[in-house]
């Protein structure tokens, strides 16, 4: 984590200043804690990624889930291209599908439930970004990530923590995104004001997970997927009806051939 990351950073619990306690002289951060400056409680720095959740205070949907990508994030990539390619497409051309509908603006791109960094490699080859931090709910995920970048050499900030409770400042990002996880968050509609909190005004922002009948098929092909529910998964309905009324230019499309829904809107300028 660099140094100048800290700005960005808040409390998630009551959206407080952050501490950095134990800082480096080396420009960046690898371990070390952060301090809430008003409630004082502390969030660990291990390698570089600063943890704002503990899986045993994890709750509903979001604990079994979590541990479920902790153990899939080692087959995850692999998965993903075959899945691509048995839903009649490319990953490549997926991705990018989704991708283009972001507005950069050559700044600063947040990417909710960022898994092993699966977008990075498209997302990264835009002229107009300029930085990338990703957040997940899973540390395997997140590990996984965080190899590929260090692999790669690209200058990535990764954060373990909630999609509910995201531990940036408001107006921070110039495009927010998230692909896979919001049908089974414990709490969609804040994660969708969350997203639009730390979203600036003008932004365009994106929501996408699978439709009922990719769930289906996840209940088939991917293991650990319908035990997670114990038998009560309720039936998918893409959460455009959670989208905030002062949004602007709501938009829901089916993409990936009827497997996902991709949900987009703008966060109003001030003005608006």
């Amino acid at each position: 984590m660099k140094q100048t990351t800290l700005e960005l950073l808040e409390c998630p619990s009551c959206h407080s200043s952050l501490e950095l306690l134990t800082p480096t002289s080396k420009g960046s951060i690898n371990d070390g804690w952060l301090s809430c400056s008003n409630c004082r409680k502390t969030y660990p720095i291990k390698r570089g990624i600063p943890r704002f959740i503990k899986e045993e205070e994890l709750i509903g949907l979001n604990k079994p889930f979590a541990r479920m990508y902790d153990w899939f994030s080692w087959i995850y990539s692999a998965f993903s291209k075959v899945g691509f390619i048995l839903l009649g497409t490319t990953e490549s051309r997926a991705r990018r599908e989704v991708l283009a509908r972001l507005e950069p603006n050559g700044g600063r791109v947040l990417e909710v439930s960022i898994g092993p960094g699966v977008n990075l490699p498209y997302l990264l080859t835009s002229p107009v970004v300029r930085e990338v931090y990703g957040l997940d709910i899973s540390i395997g995920q997140l590990n996984r990530c965080n190899a590929l970048i260090r692999r790669k050499g690209w200058s990535v900030e990764l954060f373990l923590g909630n999609g509910e409770e995201i531990p940036f400042t408001c107006d921070s990002f110039d495009s927010v995104f998230h692909i896979g996880g919001i049908n089974f968050f414990n709490d969609k509609q804040k994660a969708i004001n969350e997203m639009i909190r730390v979203a600036k005004p003008g932004t365009r922002i994106i929501i996408c997970d699978e439709n009922e009948s990719g769930a289906q098929w996840y209940e088939k092909f991917l293991p650990g997927f319908k035990g997670a529910f114990h038998g009560q998964r309720e039936a998918i309905v893409a959460p455009v009806d959670l989208v905030p009324s002062t949004m602007l230019e709501v938009k829901l499309d089916d993409i990936w051939n009827g497997f996902m829904y991709c949900l987009e809107f703008r966060k109003p300028h001030l003005h608006e």
